[in-house]
């Protein structure tokens, strides 16, 4: 294993074309495509409690720029959290009779979630929470990155 973490370095210089001499010990090495990206929303973090009744659904949104990226945990305190089903999904506006595109990232009743996200197109991105309990619930939300709060 320690050889292998060894080779790692090495693999990766070997894989640039035509790396530049290095000066005062360092290599610069270009930048590639989709490493670095300024955002023209301004960065937020955010805490939210989503109360979601018994027996009812709601979506909660975030507005997200195509490329902008958020890091997010949520969790539920409740007897039973796998009747809370989850959709982590993102959609377009529809405007008129066009269809939006529509991706879903994880569809789940776990209780809980994090990760990160990088919003493939622009759009609504958010999670469809559907309590299929007999108790009301709240589910905590933490946002950071870039995005924007929606209407809910």
């Amino acid at each position: 294993m320690k050889y292998l973490l060894l080779l790692i370095p090495i693999t990766f210089l070997a894989s640039c074309a035509q790396l530049p001499e290095p000066v005062n010990g360092w290599i610069d090495i270009p930048l590639s495509a989709n490493t670095f990206r300024e955002s023209t929303v301004a960065y937020k973090t955010g805490s939210y409690e989503i109360p979601v009744y018994a027996y009812e659904a709601l979506e909660y949104k975030l507005g997200i720029l195509e490329g902008d990226a958020i890091s997010y945990e949520w969790s539920v305190t409740m007897s039973k959290p796998e009747l809370l089903e989850v959709e982590f999904h993102g959609h377009t506006d529809r405007i008129g009779d066009e269809a939006g595109l529509l991706m879903y990232y994880k569809v789940h009743n776990e209780g809980e979630e994090s990760g990160t996200l990088k919003a493939p197109f622009s759009g609504i991105h958010g999670w469809y929470l559907n309590n299929q309990s007999d108790e009301d619930i709240v589910v905590t939300l933490n946002v950071s990155g870039f995005y924007t709060e929606l209407e809910q």
